[in-house]
C-alpha cells in the first residue's frame, strides 16, 4: 500500500512542530545489525507541545510522542487494533532520537529497528492475534460504478524514500502510483493514479483520515488500478468556507464521486496484544 501524507499536527498528525520541553534522559547504544539502530537516546517529555516525526534514512526522531503510538508505528496498527496496553503508554510521553547506518531505509527504521528499540528500552513483548470485531465492507454501490480505469504507464509504483523524475516545468514526469492525502480542518482529500481498491480501503482504516474507528474491509472484487479523487467531511455540523459548498460525509462521497459505499459487518481483525511492557529507567 502506497499513501503520501501531507504535513498536519494532532494526535496521528506528528509533522514539524517544535515546542518547550522539561526533560528526563534516557540513553542506549545498541548493535550495529541491520535490524536495531546503532546509537538511540529515549527522553521523558513533560512538556505540553505538539507531536513531531521526521524520519530520513538513518535517522529517526520523535518529539513528544506516546508510547502508544511508537507501538502503532512499529507494527503497522491502528489505535483500535492495539489490545491490553497499559493507560501510561496513551498518557506519558517521550523523545526518542535514534540512527544508524546511512544506508538504512525509513521503512527498516519505522518497522523492525522501531521494535527492537522498544523490546529493549521498555522491555516489550507482544503477539499478534486474530479476533472477531466490528468492521466495514466496502462495496460497489447499486447502479453505474463511477471508478476510471488508470492508463499504464500513467504512474509507476511508489518507493519509499524515493523522488519521482520532474518535468521541465517543475512537475514529476511521471507520478507514483498510490493515494495523497490533503486535509483542512475536519475536511479530508485522498486523490492519486493507480490506485487499488484495496489501498483505498487501507487508506479508509486509518485514524488520521477518518471517524470510523474501524477496519475497512475491500469485498469489491475489483482488481488493478483506477485514478480518484474523493472529498469529504469527518464533521457534517461544521460551516463551510464562505464562498465553498461543504464536503460530504464520508458515505455519501463514497456513493456520489466513486460509486462505493460502506456497509457495517463483523468478521476477523488483526490484533496487537500486549503482553507486557515497562517504562524505561533513566541512566
Amino acid at each position: 500500500m502506497s499513501i503520501h501524507v501531507s504535513i498536519r499536527s494532532g494526535a496521528y498528525g506528528l509533522r514539524f512542530v517544535c515546542f518547550a520541553a522539561v526533560l528526563l534522559v534516557c540513553g542506549a547504544t545498541y548493535g550495529r545489525a541491520q535490524t536495531a539502530f546503532d546509537v538511540a537516546s529515549v527522553r521523558l517529555n513533560t512538556g505540553e507541545g505538539r507531536s513531531l516525526l521526521e524520519a530520513t534514512p538513518g535517522r529517526f526522531a520523535a518529539t513528544n510522542i506516546s508510547v502508544q503510538r511508537l507501538l502503532l508505528i512499529a507494527y503497522s496498527s491502528q489505535d483500535f487494533q492495539m489490545a491490553d496496553a497499559p493507560s501510561w503508554t496513551a498518557s506519558e510521553h517521550y523523545d526518542v532520537t535514534a540512527k544508524a547506518s546511512g544506508d538504512t531505509t525509513v521503512n527498516q527504521m519505522e518497522g523492525p529497528m522501531l521494535q527492537a528499540l522498544l523490546q529493549e528500552r521498555f522491555g516489550l513483548k507482544a503477539h499478534r492475534e486474530m479476533r472477531v470485531l466490528p468492521r466495514y465492507e466496502l462495496k460497489v454501490a447499486e447502479g453505474t460504478s463511477k471508478l476510471r480505469r488508470s492508463v499504464e504507464g500513467s504512474c509507476k509504483p511508489y518507493v519509499k524514500d524515493a523522488q519521482p523524475d520532474m518535468a521541465s516545468n517543475g512537475k514529476p514526469a511521471v507520478p507514483f502510483c498510490g493515494l495523497h492525502r490533503t486535509e483542512e480542518g475536519p475536511n479530508r482529500r485522498l486523490e492519486g493514479k493507480g490506485v487499488t481498491i484495496a489501498d483505498l480501503a487501507a487508506s479508509l482504516s486509518h485514524s488520521y483520515n477518518t471517524d470510523l474507528n474501524s477496519v475497512v474491509v475491500d469485498v469489491t472484487g475489483l482488481s488493478g488500478g483506477f485514478d480518484m479523487s474523493l472529498r469529504w467531511t469527518n464533521d457534517t455540523d461544521a460551516q463551510p468556507v464562505t464562498g465553498l459548498s461543504a464536503d460530504p460525509s464520508l458515505p455519501t462521497a463514497l456513493r456520489e464521486q466513486l460509486g462505493l459505499k460502506l456497509e457495517r459487518s463483523k468478521g476477523e481483525v488483526e490484533v496487537l496484544v500486549i503482553d507486557h511492557i515497562d517504562r524505561p529507567e533513566a541512566n
